[in-house]
């Protein structure tokens, strides 16, 4: 059946992850692999749909943060603006504490609640909370100078704030860095950024093959980066199982319609999920199953998968064929990814992820060391015997029915 699955997936990741490296949205290597996926989309006879929207290409030279004469070690946010600014140093440790101060004009450090997750980006559309909209809003309203957060994990965990739509310079800081500026609350504080905002484009592609009628299966993955991550599992991974099955059902088209979405924008904002919305939203009736690949073939991991909105039928049929790869496991539901765009508007969607890869997500260490194209062979063999298990069902079949 043409190109192994292992030599083809080995292919897709070494030019993901290898080739281009870090992919940061709107960058050029980005670029160079949106049109990587656009080559590998039309080898497989897809018809190619793009979505675009502008975005920025951030580029970062040198952070400095200073009180009176003594220098602190901060790292600026991706897509933060440049600034050079002084400010009062506010520490500030919960969302309600925030909400009470006087905060225009001043540094903050956030601590505590405010840093212990990072903060979900303004506008992003897959996921969200009303609490991490409403310090948004507050800092946007109340126009500090500055933000710090403590990262008590850092540098391996992701900066705090990570928002192109936030006109707020930021900055995250190490757990001792934090302990140092406590001891300085209500001193001048100066922050410089030394940054550019580039103009770019943000590129989902939408490769589809239609069926016989309107049913059809999507298949998706993200193939954008954090900065500084060459991202091989999250999710040059997802990108070269979604890039192989396109390349395989070609072979073999299912008795169904397919659609293959290579997401643009996952890591920081996700618009082009609620652009695909508006443009194929009233296609989600006829969806079967939408499928999400996220950080799939950790070498050290365990492949799982996750079935939100499902008819029991659907489910016992995965089931079944979940039991003869038993390397791989059920995991409850989790939202943050692409799949939540489609399980949230009720159509039946499995997402998959090695659990235990989380370590490495958004980090530099996210090599190609880490990835094993043998166990994302075999999730790509699992889906294809799921893909030819549902090909003739139905979506009011599929669908998780109304109590």
């Amino acid at each position: 059946m043409g190109i192994p699955a292992e030599e083809s997936i080995r292919s897709h990741l070494q030019f993901l992850a290898g080739t281009t490296g870090p992919r940061p949205t709107g960058s050029p290597a980005y670029r160079q692999a949106a049109e990587y996926i656009r080559r590998t989309f039309s080898d497989a006879g897809l018809q190619i749909q793009d979505i675009r929207f502008p975005c920025i290409d951030w580029r970062h030279r040198a952070t400095r943060l200073e009180i009176g004469s003594s220098a602190f070690t901060a790292a600026a946010n991706p897509f933060s603006p440049a600034c050079d600014v002084p400010g009062t140093l506010l520490p500030l440790c919960t969302p309600a504490e925030l909400e009470a101060a006087e905060i225009g004009g001043k540094i903050l450090l956030f601590y505590g609640d405010l840093s212990n997750e990072p903060l979900i980006p303004l506008n992003c559309e897959v996921y969200n909370t009303e609490r991490d909209q409403r310090i948004n809003r507050l800092l946007v309203e109340r126009k500090p100078a500055a933000v710090l957060s403590a990262n008590l994990n850092w540098p391996a965990a992701d900066a705090r704030i990570e928002d192109a739509d936030m006109p707020i310079p930021s900055a995250t800081v190490d757990a001792e860095t934090a302990l140092a500026l406590l001891d300085h609350a209500g001193e001048e504080a100066h922050l410089v950024i030394l940054a550019e905002r580039l103009p770019s484009e943000a590129i989902t592609l939408v490769g589809s093959r239609p069926g016989p009628d309107r049913r059809k299966l999507v298949l998706m993955a993200h193939y954008d980066t954090k900065v500084n991550t060459p991202g091989a599992i999250d999710n040059a991974a997802g990108a070269a199982a979604l890039l192989c099955l396109a390349g395989r059902l070609a072979e073999r088209p299912p008795a169904i319609g397919l659609e293959f979405i290579a997401f643009g924008d996952e890591e920081y904002y996700a618009y082009s999920d609620g652009m695909y919305v508006k443009q194929f939203g009233e296609q989600f009736a006829d969806i079967v199953l939408a499928i999400n690949f996220d950080a799939v073939g950790q070498r050290l991991g365990t492949d799982t998968l996750a079935l939100m909105g499902a008819s029991p039928e659907l489910q016992s049929v995965i089931d079944g064929i979940l039991r003869r790869y038993p390397q791989m496991l059920w995991t409850d539901p989790w939202p943050q990814s692409n799949h939540s765009t489609f399980a949230f508007r009720g159509v039946p969607s499995l997402a998959l992820i090695s659990r235990g890869s989380n370590r490495l997500h958004h980090q530099p260490q996210d090599s190609l060391r880490w990835v094993s194209p043998e166990k994302i062979a075999a999730v790509v063999a699992l889906i294809e015997e799921i893909i030819a298990a549902v090909q003739n069902c139905d979506p009011a079949w599929s669908r998780e029915k109304a109590e």
